[in-house]
């Protein structure tokens, strides 16, 4: 399955674009909402490392939930058919399609955690640095694993909007733009469940101190089961019909 990865990732490289959604504009970003110290409760620096953590979560997201569009043009043109040729099964594909889009995730978490160190001064122990960065990077598989589901099992013309919605829509409402506390009570409670918000609160809580939630792990491994299975059927459904 290395050859398979290898070959992935190497196609990213006809995707310029890739690094401007998913890098550039959580940047932007980070550098934009680094002011809201008064929504977070924290000082400016505790909203600065508050802040890097949610957008180096966003954009680790926004990089895997895009993946999806590589999908999209993998059935047109009838790559996903010759998969099934080869001997790698459904859930080696998967798999070997989510590890290349887990690499390119990297991109996005490293550019955020410099820019906070190098711009807003944000400053943890080694042993912190050497949890959050981890956890930011492979905490979000789950959601390498929605984005190809979505690509397997939308059309060409549905499949932009549903990354769109799925993207914002968890990031919003998971509290990766603002803080759950800050977000109407109904709102919140839905937040609380989602994938977004275990993921980003796991390292949320070793930056200020506080060992990961064994509660958001939990949560977190569930919807990876859940992704993952939508995942699997969706690729045994795509190599069985044409766009």
């Amino acid at each position: 399955m290395t050859g398979y990865v290898w070959l992935e990732l190497r196609r990213f490289r006809r995707t310029p674009g890739f690094l401007i959604f998913t890098v550039l504009m959580p940047l932007l970003s980070y550098l934009v909402f680094t002011n809201i110290s008064g929504l977070t409760g924290e000082t400016k620096a505790g909203a600065a490392t508050y802040t890097m953590v949610t957008m180096a979560g966003y954009g680790a997201i926004g990089a895997l939930l895009n993946y999806a569009a590589g999908v999209i043009e993998d059935r047109s043109i009838g790559w996903l058919r010759q998969l099934r040729l080869t001997p790698l099964s459904p859930v080696r594909v998967v798999y070997g399609k989510a590890v290349a889009g887990m690499v390119l995730a990297l991109l996005p978490v490293v550019a955020l955690c410099v820019a906070a160190v190098a711009v807003n001064g944000v400053h943890l122990r080694a042993a912190q640095w050497l949890v959050i960065v981890p956890l930011l990077w492979l905490g979000a598989v789950p959601f390498v694993l929605l984005g190809l589901a979505i690509g397997f099992l939308s059309s060409r013309t549905t499949a932009q909007p549903l990354t769109f919605l799925a993207y914002f829509g968890l990031s919003i409402v998971g509290g990766l733009w603002l803080p759950l506390s800050v977000l109407p009570g109904p709102v919140a409670a839905v937040g609380r469940v989602l994938p977004t918000h275990a993921y980003a609160d796991m390292s949320v809580r070793v930056a200020f101190g506080a060992p990961p939630s064994v509660g958001d792990a939990v949560l977190l491994a569930a919807w990876f089961v859940v992704f993952t299975a939508l995942a699997v059927v969706g690729f045994r459904r795509s190599v069985r019909r044409v766009d």
